[in-house]
């Protein structure tokens, strides 16, 4: 599955859409009340953020090391370790 960081008019299955809900999911312990609703601050906060975070990881795959073990020829154990 790819990486999608959203966009202002579709957040649909999207990284934006994860922080969103994340930060309403967080808003009320930390704050002490219910979250706000939704405008378009927030959800250009929320796409840039999710963008920021996909190009800086596009930008440096060496931070990201894949292991993998096969026996013959079928793979049974892989492991992405990041650096």
């Amino acid at each position: 599955m790819a990486l999608i960081p959203g966009t202002p008019s579709n957040l649909a299955s999207s990284m934006a859409e994860a922080i969103q809900t994340a930060f309403n999911n967080h808003y009320p312990e930390v704050m002490g009340k219910n979250s706000p609703e939704t405008n378009k601050q927030m959800t250009l906060l929320c796409v840039a953020v999710a963008e920021g975070v996909i190009n800086h990881l596009k930008a440096h795959p060496e931070a990201f090391v894949i292991k993998t073990k096969f026996n013959d020829d079928t793979l049974y154990n892989a492991v992405v370790e990041i650096i």
